[in-house]
């Protein structure tokens, strides 16, 4: 009933991701997109843009980007093959255009079925990926394994003293699964961030209180120290992520 009720709210919450993913940001500090999930009705742009189309004007290429800033947000199905997915984005077009070609009623435990045996298929892989990539990391040099399993490297030596968990910091940051791509990047928006450091991940909470003002390192973070086993938006679940953080000012 659980996943049931996990594929009705994904359903229900596509119109809204899309806000949520302009705030992208808010991934340090533990915020999922899906927190704020309401039931809304979609636009008729928001339509023809799933749909799809040429991408010759400039109107169609902000309508793709609509797309692909939601497409991020549903980090859960890339555990679908490219066919799948194609599948999926198929019933979503037809019932945001009320012409679904099958009773869903009828199909939605066997959905739900096999959208459950192939999440945990793709967490098993991550994990195993997730474990050779921190045993690598483990070994650069200056690299530090902490007992919690956090690998910490410092690239730049800070000075001063080093935040408590209580601080509020201020810094730079970019995030990267361990296929390499960013998922999250205040240095890409030219704009730091101030938080609690004991607001955000464990993984973070303890490795800038590693750093000193003016350092920065990288951080490789296992899936037990950030979103675990649920994942977060673009972050699929049991995920090792890869922080390179620069510390500016501890307040």
């Amino acid at each position: 009933r659980a996943h049931n009720r996990n594929l009705d709210m994904f359903f229900a919450a596509l119109p809204v991701l899309l806000a949520a993913s302009l705030d992208m940001s808010r991934l340090a500090l533990g915020r999922s997109a899906f927190n704020t999930m309401v039931r809304a009705r979609p636009t008729r742009s928001f339509v023809r843009s799933i749909r799809g189309g040429g991408l010759d004007s400039d109107e169609q290429k902000a309508f793709y980007t609509l797309g692909a800033n939601i497409g991020r947000q549903l980090g859960d199905l890339k555990c679908l093959e490219s066919d799948e997915i194609d599948t999926v984005l198929s019933g979503m077009k037809d019932v945001l255009t009320d012409d679904l070609k099958v009773k869903v009623e009828e199909y939605s435990q066997q959905a739900a079925a096999i959208f459950q045996a192939k999440q945990q298929a793709a967490q098993a892989k991550s994990a195993e990926k997730g474990a050779e990539f921190l045993a690598e990391a483990a070994k650069e040099d200056g690299a530090k394994k902490t007992d919690t399993g956090l690998i910490y490297k410092e690239l730049v030596e800070g000075s001063g003293d080093s935040p408590k968990a209580t601080d509020t910091v201020k810094v730079h940051y970019e995030g990267k699964l361990i296929d390499g791509t960013v998922f999250d990047s205040s240095i890409a928006r030219g704009e730091p961030i101030e938080f609690p450091l004991n607001g955000v991940i464990k993984g973070w909470t303890e490795g800038l209180q590693l750093m000193k003002p003016g350092g920065k390192a990288k951080l490789t973070i296992p899936s037990d120290l950030a979103y675990g086993d649920g994942g977060t938006g673009p972050i699929p679940p049991k995920a090792t992520l890869i922080f390179e953080v620069e510390l500016i000012e501890v307040k």
